[in-house]
Parts: structure tokens; C-alpha cells; sequence
């Protein structure tokens, strides 16, 4: 599972404190509401329970409550209230303070009133449940102010969002241009058309980083590139005097050996140039990598039914050059066919807005926790230590995937190991 984004993690944490707020104000709110209410009702109501508890009637300017129901044990259904709810503890609280030495509170449902019972003790010591059919607070007021909290916490999260949007679009956009390695393109901004101070500062560091890498990748491809020109002189010289020596059959033999190490050698030097090659060429184009493929097949000298070809009529590339994509599926040819079992199938197909290059073969595949050390430049699995090779074809591979925006994996396809190119077709 992906990891969450900074403006996941805003929403949820200003939303998570908003909610937490509301709840806390709301539940002190509705507490002392209670508590409030209950005391106006205790009030109104102590004259006539101190009547019916047989105390005598107390003076009090509050309105009269409503007829008493007396009942000498709590009543069938009524439902017993907690001792310690604040409502309670204000309405107990308040009627002893008016003469009535309440005790317990119940409820029995009623239309259009519920019924509150009270259990009292009376001046003979007999235990007494009064009843008045009268609610002690408000029947909707809790879903009123259940209410209120949603709305609220619905206008929260709505500034929530569109602060944590306008907080991370800057960041957002200056991940898509260090993801496209654009440089050059506009400052990312806010909504205001000015970056933030902080995004201002991580641009700059950023810019210089890009800017230093690239003269870092120039420097390292000038030097790799004058080294393999100038290399090349002295091979070809050599092989020119290999083969101006003798024919004698002593003479040969050595000379076989110098002319494959000087191939040897040469293959390697244009290992070199095509890595540079890869870095350099301009992307500015789009190409039918289908058609590509095709005429790689026609220069392939392969035995029949070990190398096959699966493509549609076309398949246009956009942002690519020729050379890097018939570079890209050679080298993944190549390695199957050196490292893998024949028959092997160079599959091409569109997925959604993706196309997918597919190479493969019937051999043992590479292991998963090779396969990244393996798109390292000079890298070689343990299985190739005896097998000639560069050890930059999947480093090249690799170069050309990131530089056009794609991926390269290592999968399996009905048991056959697989290895995966997708390149963006947008």
C-alpha cells in the first residue's frame, strides 16, 4: 500500500482536531445544559413532590408541575437512570435542597411526555416513587446538537481541504517537474502566483543539485566518450597488425588470439559510447517502435523458432529517438538470448495509455534481490561470470527507460520469466 501525502496527512490531522474539538465543547455544552435545565425543573417541580411525599406543600413562585402518580415500588418498565449523569446529580441535588430527600430517578416512555420517577422517602420513613409526566430536559435536543456538530465539523473539513490544497499544490508541483527533470520549466507557485518562502527555498537547493549533477553527467560523458574514441585508434592499429603477420600456422594461432581480444575489446568501447549515447541523444521525436523492432529481426541471425516476434501493425512512441529504442530492444534480445533458453518472444502491446515492451525466454530468469544490482552499470549475475558481456546492457536499458519516462521490471508470464518495458504513450 502506498504511503500516505502530506495533504492526506493535513486533512486528516486538522480534521481529527477539529472533530476532537467539537466534541469537547459540545459534550461540555450539552453537560451543563442538562445541569441547568435540570435545576429550572427541580425547581418547578419540589412543591407538589413535597406535597405528594407528605412534607407539605412549599412556598415557590416557580409554575406548577404537573399531577403526581405515586407508586409504592418502582414501576414495570421503568428504566433506571445512572446515579452519576450530570442531569442527575443536578436534579437530585436540587430537589433536597427544596425538602425532597430524592434518591433514585427512572423513566417510563410515554405520548406525547415521558414519565420521571422518583423515588423519595417520605416522614414516615416509607419509600415513595413519585411520577410526573414531564421531561427533564427537552426531548430533540440531543439530535439537534448532533446536528449542529456534523454541520460543523462538515464546514471544517471543507476549509481543511481547500487549506491542506493550497498549502501542498506547490509541492505537488515541484515533484513533477524533479520527477520530469525539467529544470527550465516556471517556478512552482501558489494559488497567488507566488511560492512560498520555504518551497521558494527547497526550489533553489533543488535547482543547484540539478544543476550541479548535470555538469557532473557532462563532465563523466566527455570523459568516457574521449576515452573510447581515443581507444579506438590503438585497436584498430593493432588488429591492422595482426593481420599483416605471417601465415604460418604457429603464427595463426596467436594471431587468431589478438584479433578476438581485440574485438573483445572493441565490443566494450562501444558498450562505453552507447551508455554515453543514451544520455545525450535528444528525446524530440515519435517513433513506431513496432516498425523498429521489425527490422531489428531482419538483422538478427538467429536459428529458426529460437527468436520470435509479437507486435500490432504499429505502435507510435512519443518523446523518443530511433536509435535509443532499437538500442533498448537489442540489448533486451540480446540478454535473453545469452542468459536465457530459446525460444525467446519479443512481445510489443498497448495497455491504457502505456506500451509495453515484453522480452522472454524459458531460462532460470534473475533472482529478486539481483534485479536492481543488475540495472547497474557494470554489474553481472553470478550466472554471467563465464559468459562474455560489458555488464552495461541493462544499464543502458535502464538510462533510456527513466529518460522516457517509463519502467523496467522484472515479472513472470504464464511461468516464463519476463522482462517488462512500459514507456508513457502521452
Amino acid at each position: 500500500m502506498a504511503p500516505p501525502t502530506l495533504f492526506r496527512r493535513l486533512v486528516a490531522a486538522q480534521t481529527i482536531g477539529a472533530f476532537a474539538l467539537v466534541l469537547v465543547f459540545g459534550g461540555l455544552f450539552y453537560a451543563e445544559r442538562n445541569r441547568t435545565v435540570a435545576r429550572l425543573t427541580a425547581q418547578r417541580w419540589a412543591p407538589a413532590l413535597r406535597a405528594a411525599a407528605g412534607y407539605g406543600a412549599a412556598v415557590s413562585t416557580a409554575p406548577a408541575a404537573t399531577e403526581v402518580r405515586v407508586s409504592d415500588v418502582r414501576p414495570a418498565g421503568a428504566i433506571p437512570s445512572s446515579r452519576w449523569a450530570p442531569r442527575i446529580v443536578m436534579l437530585r441535588s436540587t430537589l433536597r435542597e427544596a425538602g425532597v430527600p430524592a434518591e433514585s430517578v427512572a423513566f417510563t416512555r410515554g405520548v406525547p411526555h415521558a414519565v420521571t420517577w422518583i423515588e423519595v422517602a417520605g416522614p414516615d420513613g416509607r419509600t415513595r416513587w413519585l411520577g410526573l409526566q414531564d421531561d427533564v430536559v427537552e426531548s430533540y435536543v440531543f439530535r439537534r446538537l448532533l446536528l449542529a456538530l456534523v454541520l460543523g465539523l462538515a464546514i471544517v473539513s471543507a476549509a481543511s481541504w481547500t487549506l491542506a490544497r493550497r498549502l501542498t499544490r506547490p509541492l505537488e508541483a515541484l515533484r513533477r517537474r524533479i520527477e520530469s527533470h525539467d529544470a527550465g520549466a516556471a517556478p512552482a507557485a501558489t494559488d497567488a502566483g507566488e511560492p512560498t518562502l520555504e518551497i521558494a527555498a527547497i526550489e533553489a537547493a533543488w535547482l543547484a543539485l540539478a544543476d550541479r549533477l548535470a555538469r557532473q553527467e557532462r563532465e563523466r560523458s566527455l570523459l568516457l566518450a574521449g576515452v573510447s574514441h581515443d581507444l579506438r585508434s590503438p585497436l584498430a592499429r593493432i588488429r591492422m597488425a595482426a593481420e599483416l603477420l605471417p601465415g604460418t600456422p604457429d603464427v595463426a594461432a596467436r594471431r587468431g588470439t589478438i584479433v578476438r581480444n581485440v574485438d573483445a575489446a572493441d565490443r566494450l568501447v562501444a558498450s562505453f559510447l552507447e551508455y554515453v549515447r543514451a544520455s545525450e541523444l535528444p528525446l524530440t521525436a515519435t517513433v513506431d517502435v513496432a516498425a523498429v523492432a521489425r527490422r531489428l529481426m531482419e538483422t538478427r541471425d538467429e536459428p529458426a523458432g529460437a527468436l520470435a516476434l509479437d507486435a500490432p501493425a504499429s505502435l507510435d512512441v512519443p518523446r523518443a529517438h530511433e536509435l535509443l529504442l532499437e538500442r533498448l530492444l537489442a540489448n533486451l534480445v540480446d540478454n535473453a538470448m545469452r542468459h536465457g533458453q530459446p525460444p525467446v518472444l519479443l512481445r510489443l502491446s498497448a495497455d491504457g495509455g502505456d506500451a509495453l515492451l515484453d522480452v522472454e525466454d524459458h531460462g532460470p530468469g534473475i533472482a529478486p534481490e539481483a534485479q536492481a544490482r543488475l540495472t547497474q552499470a557494470f554489474a553481472r549475475g553470478d550466472a554471467s561470470r563465464g559468459t562474455p558481456g560489458t555488464g552495461l546492457g541493462l544499464a543502458v536499458v535502464q538510462q533510456i527507460v527513466r529518460r522516457m519516462g517509463g519502467t523496467l521490471s522484472f515479472e513472470r508470464v504464464a511461468g516464463a520469466p519476463c522482462v517488462r518495458v512500459r514507456l508513457p504513450l502521452r
